[in-house]
């Protein structure tokens, strides 16, 4: 193995690799759900459909904010968490468990909003279907790997996690999970792990609502 071929295992393998990988997918995936979510719910307050640019003319035209964000924030999101969580290599709670989960729920709650404001029947319909789409695979995940869910399979230096209940393969299982460890889980990887998730989301949904509103508010200036 070369020098250079060392140097970058050692900076892939490293402890704050995941660290920044774990909160990079958080805060990458809350910023984008955040921008997603107000685009949709700008677009339900539209009436559901909007357009711009073309030879037609265009009875509703969409804002400039669900022109810069709905498509983006969908793309960029999937994107920023793939990376995020190649990056953490199992490391925290895992983002891409949540992400699905989070998006449909999400989305519910815009189609619910929808039903109360207009009582359009099709919004708490479609709201129950997202709700069902988004919670399924969680509780399947839940039940099959509750700890690594919630804390990761390895700690920040890569060592795999003693778990008193071993995950077990499952429906949406693509092959058999690694066996764990026998690095028992301290107060301190708990503490960790949970307090980068939540921090993370908290930031990016806070970035997520002032963007938006930066780029809302001077659309309409």
């Amino acid at each position: 193995m070369s020098t250079d071929d060392s140097a970058r295992g050692t900076w892939r393998d490293s402890a704050l690799t995941r660290v920044l990988g774990s909160a990079f997918g958080w805060f990458a995936g809350a910023l984008a759900l955040t921008l997603l979510y107000q685009a949709v719910s700008e677009l339900a307050a539209l009436g559901g459909f909007c357009a711009r640019g073309g030879p037609y003319v265009i009875a509703v035209e969409c804002t400039d904010a669900i022109v810069v964000f709905a498509p983006g924030s969908i793309l960029g999101g999937l994107v920023a968490v793939f990376v995020g969580a190649v990056l953490a290599q199992g490391f925290g709670t895992p983002v891409l468990a949540f992400a699905w989960p989070a998006l449909f729920v999400s989305l519910a709650v815009s189609f619910f909003t929808t039903f109360f404001i207009s009582g359009d029947l099709s919004g708490l319909l479609i709201g129950i279907l997202f709700v069902a789409m988004g919670l399924a695979p969680l509780v399947l995940l839940l039940r099959a790997a509750p700890q690594r869910m919630l804390l990761g399979r390895v700690d920040a230096q890569g060592r795999p996690f003693w778990e008193a209940h071993p995950a077990r393969a499952h429906l949406l299982s693509l092959r058999r999970p690694p066996e764990p460890g026998e690095n028992h889980p301290s107060v301190g990887d708990w503490m960790l792990s949970l307090g980068i998730a939540i921090a993370s989301s908290v930031g990016g949904i806070a970035l997520g609502v002032v963007w938006f509103t930066a780029v809302a508010t001077a659309a309409g200036a």
